[in-house]
């Protein structure tokens, strides 16, 4: 229903926030600062254990911004909470610790407004690194086209950030919204989802910075890693079931359709490479597992013969001899790298 003489908001920009207090500030004081005038703010405080993110948000004094607090459930779970309690007709995601430029959200929605049947409208985006060796370090998207399709979303990189990304919430609750299944590149799968019923679109002007965590982003974890290149490979095969059987195993059998994944050229070439690295980095258990996992996706002699060098490497004399040998090598620092 609506109150008389209450107006709607047309975008609500939606965030899920799990510690990182030292950003709040700057981060929903750069979502309050939009020069645009007719949006909400939803932020949900995902059990966040560093109690000054609560303390900071409270901070706030301003009827735009609401806080939703719960206990923890994940980005997907928060994110979904966040729409559940939108009113806009247009949803803007906006990454934790992350700043959008004052235009971002105006120019976003005017799009929208302007072109019917672009359902999703990103921007380009700064990178920053935030920790470790490249702190500091700046570096702005690049995919290669403006206009998105499908087949964008089925090969290569993703070409949205996600926290940059604004849609319409009727095709966000059409395709049935995240999910859980997902814990990682459930963008992609979203994406994958919304694609087949509107175009999408990147706006050629930097909107939107994006700060890298190397303190716990997934970069520097091996096992989400893997785990986010899984998904997304899984994601695209769920787009091919859909198309082929009329059903996607997500959508059949839930936490359970993991069970019905192919085997990847992707995955097994991506793991063989991890192991290499872990091996390199004297991680011995995780190298072995990269390999078996790799192996899992199919054989080649490339797997085979790191799987040999890495059982064979049990001798402490071969594997010094190996080592060295792998850093005389010209490209040693990035020879085994994805």
């Amino acid at each position: 229903f609506c109150l008389q003489g209450f107006k709607m908001p047309k975008v609500s920009i939606c965030v899920a926030y799990y510690n990182r207090s030292e950003f709040v500030a700057m981060c929903i004081g750069s979502l309050l600062n939009q020069d645009y005038d007719d949006f909400e703010v939803i932020v949900v405080n995902d059990g966040s254990p560093d109690k000054q993110t609560q303390n900071e948000l409270e901070k706030f004094d301003d009827p735009r911004l609401k806080v939703i607090y719960q206990d923890n459930t994940g980005f997907v779970g928060a994110m979904r909470k966040a729409i559940d309690h939108a009113s806009g007709e247009y949803i803007a995601i906006q990454g934790a610790g992350d700043v959008s430029l004052p235009q971002r959200v105006t120019l976003q929605a005017q799009f929208l407004d302007h072109n019917p049947d672009v359902g999703i409208v990103s921007c380009r985006y700064q990178n920053t690194v935030v920790g470790g060796e490249y702190d500091g370090q700046k570096k702005v998207s690049s995919y290669h086209r403006t206009e998105i399709t499908i087949d964008d979303m089925l090969t290569g990189s993703n070409p949205f950030g996600h926290g940059e990304v604004m849609y319409r919430k009727s095709l966000y609750d059409k395709v049935g919204g995240y999910r859980e299944f997902f814990r990682f590149a459930q963008d992609r799968d979203l994406w994958l989802r919304m694609l087949p019923h509107c175009r999408g679109k990147i706006i050629d002007e930097v909107l939107y910075e994006r700060f890298l965590f190397t303190s716990d982003g997934i970069a520097t974890n091996i096992e989400k890693l893997v785990l986010q290149r899984l998904l997304s490979v899984f994601a695209r095969q769920c787009y091919f079931d859909k198309l082929n059987y009329g059903f996607d195993y997500v959508e059949k059998y839930g936490a359970q359709a993991g069970l019905y994944r192919d085997n990847s050229k992707i995955i097994r070439d991506f793991c063989s490479k991890k192991s290499l690295h872990s091996f390199y980095q004297d991680k011995e258990k995780q190298s072995s597992r990269l390999i078996s996992m790799s192996l899992s996706h199919g054989k080649t002699p490339s797997n085979l013969l790191i799987y040999l060098l890495i059982k064979m490497a049990k001798n402490a004399t071969f594997k010094n001899v190996l080592l060295k040998l792998i850093s005389l090598h010209p490209s040693s620092k990035n020879w085994y790298q994805s």
